[in-house]
């Protein structure tokens, strides 16, 4: 549940950065802008980590340790 509401929150992010008033952002505060796009990016990998765990009896190594 918590992946899940992190995408929304990563995409509501991403949509507003493309669609919503930053566009008139001009000078330094146009790398906010950018920081906050790789944000909403790196929010969106860290729920879909939440949403999909990598465990150990998942994997499908044959290779004994």
């Amino acid at each position: 549940m918590v992946g899940t509401g992190s995408v929304l929150v990563g995409i509501a992010l991403a949509s507003w950065l493309i669609f919503g008033p930053p566009r008139d952002w001009e000078g330094g505060v146009r790398w906010l802008r950018h920081g906050l796009a790789w944000a909403s990016l790196g929010v969106i990998i860290l729920a879909a980590r939440l949403m999909f765990p990598d465990t150990k009896k998942d994997s499908s190594d044959t290779v004994p340790d």
